[in-house]
């Protein structure tokens, strides 16, 4: 899936931020959501990624190029940090290469999980991140990032930043409901087609108003969608397969992301793997 790669470190200025270095096309914060935690508790801290104009940074699949953002986490003992909740993505350009990623201002949460017992006053939450931002050229940046937060009987939200958090969970793709979605070609095929109905009328976006993103490379970023609506108000999204994919996959993980609302609260992206 690759195929870009030699193409894409050719054109960077330099590959291998450092962190004295300025960071280059991004501001990047660590924020945590609860002003206090307590021992046995789950809390939510986030990496605030602020994009220049005209940069982007890249989505866990980036595509024919780009490097997704990582988070790798230094915690006190017994505490444990979950996966990246990612954000929605969209299509943006690696120069001329359709890629997936963010031109927005996104945070990527993370759950982290506190012992049953902690036996000091305070913690420290330190992170490290590396991410790729891109415009004209590309600059690798990394950064450590550090969190101290105080030990209560009872964890309490910080009300500054609640908001932010509600507003960055709304934007974390949800399972397709009131949709059937099925995978109708067969493993391996040539031609991916992706079969989608709308559990009631009127329900279906209009044709080229829908987007799938591969969340395993099946379909690649450089691969054209075409849309085609049956009769019957589904849809199939159609799409060449990637050579550089996995093999063998009987599902299609991935989000969908259409003009029109998939969802009663309006949203217009969803989870599925049919």
């Amino acid at each position: 899936m690759r195929l870009l790669i030699p193409l894409f470190l050719s054109i960077l200025p330099v590959f291998g931020g450092s962190e004295k270095e300025p960071l280059k096309g991004v501001d990047v914060t660590l924020i945590s959501e609860n002003a206090t935690i307590a021992a046995g508790g789950i809390f939510s801290v986030a990496l605030r990624i602020h994009h220049h104009p005209g940069f982007h940074t890249y989505w866990k699949n980036p595509g024919v190029a780009g490097v997704p953002t990582q988070i790798a986490w230094t915690l006190p003992d017994g505490f444990s940090a979950g996966e990246i909740q990612w954000p929605f993505p969209e299509k943006t350009l690696m120069a001329i290469h359709p890629v997936h990623g963010y031109e927005r201002d996104v945070m990527l949460v993370v759950d982290i999980k506190a012992p049953e017992k902690i036996q000091t006053s305070s913690v420290r939450i330190q992170a490290s991140a590396s991410w790729m931002a891109c415009a004209d050229g590309c600059y690798p940046g990394k950064t450590a990032l550090e969190l101290t937060l105080p030990v209560a009987a009872d964890a309490t939200k910080s009300a500054a930043v609640v908001e932010q958090f509600t507003q960055a969970r709304n934007e974390i793709p949800q399972p397709l409901e009131t949709w059937s979605a099925e995978l109708i070609s067969a493993v391996d095929a040539p031609e991916i087609r992706l079969r989608l109905k709308p559990e009631s009328s009127g329900g279906a976006p209009p044709p080229g108003d829908v987007y799938f993103f591969s969340s395993d490379g099946q379909i690649s970023s450089d691969q054209p969608q075409r849309v085609e609506i049956a009769p019957d108000g589904a849809f199939q999204i159609i799409a060449s397969r990637s050579p550089y994919g996995p093999k063998g996959k009987k599902s299609l993980p991935g989000v969908l992301l259409s003009a029109a609302p998939l969802r009663k609260d309006g949203a217009r992206f969803a989870r599925l793997e049919p």
